[in-house]
Parts: C-alpha cells; structure tokens; sequence
C-alpha cells in the first residue's frame, strides 16, 4: 500500500461486505474492523458482569468500564481478556438487540471506532461508517443485495452447515422484516452515504466482488 487511506464501508445485512472486505483487507495490507463484532464484544461483557439487560443504567455503568482491541491477528481484546471465542455464543445473539438501540453505547463505539481509524490504513466494516463514523473516508462503499439472493445464499449455507431449521421462505421473510428495521431505526439507521460506491453483489461471485474492489482502491492509491 502506498499510502495510508481509510476504506468505510456500510451496507444491508448479509450483503457479503465483512466475508469480501475481509480478504481485501488482507490481499491490499489494510488493516480489517468489523464494527459489529464490537457490540457483541460488549454484550458478552455485560454477560460475564451479570447485568441486568434491561437495567439501562446497569450497561451505561459497565460501558465506563468497556475497552476493545482489535489485534492484527483479528482477535478482539477486551480489557486484555481474548473475547474473539464467544462472540457468536447464542447468549451474545440473544441479547445484544438490549446493547445496540442505547445511544450511549453508540455513541462510546462511535467514538472508539474514529480513534482506530485516525492512523489510516484501515478497512472499517458497520452501520454508520461511512456517514457517522467516517465521513471523510478516502474511499466509501455501499454493499446491497436483492433479498431473495440474501436469503438464498443463507439457506444453502444453513444447509451445508446441517443448520435447523432451515426454511428458504421464512429466512426470506427474515431478511425483509431485518431491511425495514434496519432503514426505520431512529438512530443509526442504514442510509446510503452520497458519495459512496454502491456494489450490488445480487448477480457477482465472491471473486468477481473482490476484483472490483481491489481495483477500485489501487486505482485511488
């Protein structure tokens, strides 16, 4: 990498954006955040604390307390403790929805994330990035998807992985219902960020996104 530019990226959910940028990250040197896994990272610090989920101000007291490190390794450090293990436990699953509409927390991870970022040469993947977080990024990309292929690519996946239960239309209807919740948020809800580069990977291979993007961003260094 010649120069040490910021890469956001946003997107609608299971749109390909972590598994792709991950592998850009690593192919062009970047350095790869999945914001995401922050909030997880935090609720299963909540878990380990014992709070009480719906106690708001029992996770405003443990955010005080909260840190996060993302190693080069791609684990995730919190209070010098490896979390990278738990973070899709199902208690995590069932009970970060609590974590992520607080604004508070938002506004900690916010703030975390702007700091990783401030050095460059980082892929940061999340809702936000590229209009909260990042809006001066270097480089912003939008991933979007028809919900018919998200959900196809989920039910195949569920399938190999002997994932049950594992109906194609009610992962559809899934998916919708995530899009409208996601848009209808009232904070941090998924916009497309006016300067971004929309990648709609409805009809791509993993390859085929992955060389647009790469291209994309050598073309920029």
């Amino acid at each position: 990498m010649n120069k040490k530019i910021n890469v956001a990226v946003d997107g609608t959910a299971s749109s390909g954006k972590s598994s792709v940028m991950n592998i850009v990250a690593k192919n062009l040197g970047f350095k790869f955040i999945d914001t995401g896994l922050m909030y997880r990272a935090f609720t299963k610090f909540c878990i380990n604390e014992k709070i009480d989920f719906l106690n708001t101000n029992d996770i405003l007291k443990k955010l005080e307390e909260f840190d996060c490190i993302y190693k080069d390794d791609e684990k995730i450090f919190v209070r010098n403790k490896d979390y990278t293990a738990y973070l899709s436990d199902y208690d995590v699953t069932k009970n970060i929805s609590y974590i992520s509409v607080v604004p508070k927390v938002r506004e900690k991870m916010v703030e975390m994330q702007k700091q990783m970022a401030l050095c460059g040469g980082v892929i940061m993947v999340g809702r936000d990035i590229t209009t909260v977080v990042l809006p001066e990024a270097d480089i912003k990309l939008y991933f979007d998807c028809s919900p018919e292929v998200r959900a196809k690519r989920r039910f195949l996946q569920n399938q190999k992985n002997n994932i049950e239960p594992n109906v194609y239309e009610d992962i559809l209807d899934g998916v919708i219902k995530r899009d409208l919740a996601d848009k209808g948020r009232s904070v941090g809800a998924l916009k497309i960020a006016k300067d971004a580069i929309v990648i709609d990977t409805s009809n791509m291979t993993l390859e085929e996104v992955i060389n647009s993007i790469e291209n994309k961003i050598n073309n920029y260094l």
